[in-house]
Parts: structure tokens; sequence; C-alpha cells
């Protein structure tokens, strides 16, 4: 039998240098994806076999293995077999998206041999990220404090798009319309308009926003393997009061 006082001088003699650290977001999920998510696993009956069960099984990971923020399982299109892409995100310290390491993906795929099909592959892989920005025109009513409605309708986006998006979800111009004549003293919407925001501070991909808008431009086309981020909503919109 070890003598206790041997044992804690080997504890505490002990040091480990974690040069790739877990990264991802572990905090509650809001009453939206909460719900979402206990939809998905009401069918999954821990297994994987529809790409909805895939995507379930990665928000159920242990967090001590780290945690992805979004999800996309995909079939792929150059496969004649059952060939899945997953696509997977994180969120830093921040709160900003980051593409998850190779820790977090090698142990996201240990998790999920547990419950996949046999005949399954699943190649797991990032996103692009699109920062995007939106700026704004409106038209304010009369005897309105044109500096504090401006402050409102940047905080009412702000709000608005305080959750992440999901991986090749569409941005629909309307929503931003129809927000900003919710807000009171803003007699009309003139015009909004989306840019691709990049630079040192953003991501490098790069996206044609008029390219990409939908035939009647209500709504910007997101690639399946693509997801947008407004990245610093206080900076990244930006209005004018006329």
């Amino acid at each position: 039998v070890l003598a206790a006082g041997t044992m804690q001088e080997v504890l505490d003699s002990i040091e480990v240098s974690n040069e790739t650290p877990i990264v991802g977001d572990v905090s509650n999920a809001s009453s939206a994806e909460l719900k979402r998510r206990v939809f998905d696993t009401f069918s999954t009956q821990n297994r994987a076999v529809t790409q909805s069960d895939y995507e379930n099984l990665v928000y159920r990971m242990p967090a001590k293995f780290g945690a992805i923020k979004r999800c996309s399982t995909q079939k792929d299109p150059n496969s004649a077999k059952r060939n899945l892409n997953m696509y997977v995100v994180s969120v830093d310290d921040f709160g900003n998206l980051t593409m998850p390491n190779m820790t977090i993906k090698n142990n996201l795929k240990t998790w999920l041999n547990r419950h996949r099909m046999i005949n399954d592959t699943v190649d797991i892989l990032n996103p692009y990220l699109i920062n995007i920005g939106i700026d704004f025109i409106i038209r304010a009513a009369s005897n309105v404090d044109k500096f504090d409605l401006l402050e409102k309708c940047v905080e009412t986006l702000c709000r608005k798009y305080s959750e992440h998006f999901y991986i090749g979800e569409h941005l629909y111009i309307s929503d931003i319309y129809a927000e900003l004549k919710k807000v009171e003293g803003v007699l009309d919407v003139v015009k909004v308009k989306i840019n691709n925001k990049t630079g040192a501070a953003y991501s490098s991909t790069k996206i044609d926003i008029n390219k990409n808008m939908s035939p009647d431009g209500n709504y910007l086309i997101v690639p399946k393997n693509a997801i947008l981020e407004l990245k610093y909503p206080d900076t990244d919109i930006k209005g004018k009061v006329r």
C-alpha cells in the first residue's frame, strides 16, 4: 500500500500542456433551439439513419468532448454509396463562430461511430463562413428624435439576429423590413442592403451578394455548405434617417 504522502506528492508533480484545447460553446440552448432539438431527438431512438438523426446526435455529444454550435448533414452528391458530408462549426470564448480543431472532430467521429449505420461513411468538414453587414435607410415620423430612433432600430436588429444562423440558412430581406417597421417612430423603410464583410477581423470567404439574391430580391441565397454570421452587430449594422 502506497503512503498517502507519496501519492499526494506524485499528484502534485503532474503537469499538463494542452496545445490544442477543446473549443465550443457549452452554454444552454435558447428555447427555440431546445424545441427543435427535442423534436429531432424523439425520432432518433439512439441510432443514426436519416440526416436529421446524425445532426441530433452531434448536438447530444457530451460537453467534455467539446461542443458543436451548428451542424448540417448532407448526402455527398459525388458518391454513389451512403457517404455523408457533415459540416460543423463551433463558437469561441467571445461567442463568434470558429472552426472546430482536429481534437473535437476526432471526438465527434468516435461519438458517431457508436450510433451510425454500418454502411454509412461520414466526412466531417468545415463550412464556408460568410460575414455580413446590414445597411438600411429609414424615414422618420415628424417630431421624432432621429438619433434615438436610429439607435432603437439598430438595437432591434441586434436582438433579431442575436442567435447564430444555421448552416445553409437563407437571409430574408423582408424580415429586416418587417422588424424596422415595428419600431415606433419609423414612418417607412426606404432601403435595406446586405454587404459582405471581409478583412483582418472577418472571414476571408467572399460572396457576390447581387448574384446570390433570389429572383424576386426577397432573400439572400446561402449555399448548403456555408453559414452566415453577423459578427459585430454594433458596428456591422448601420443605418441612416431621412
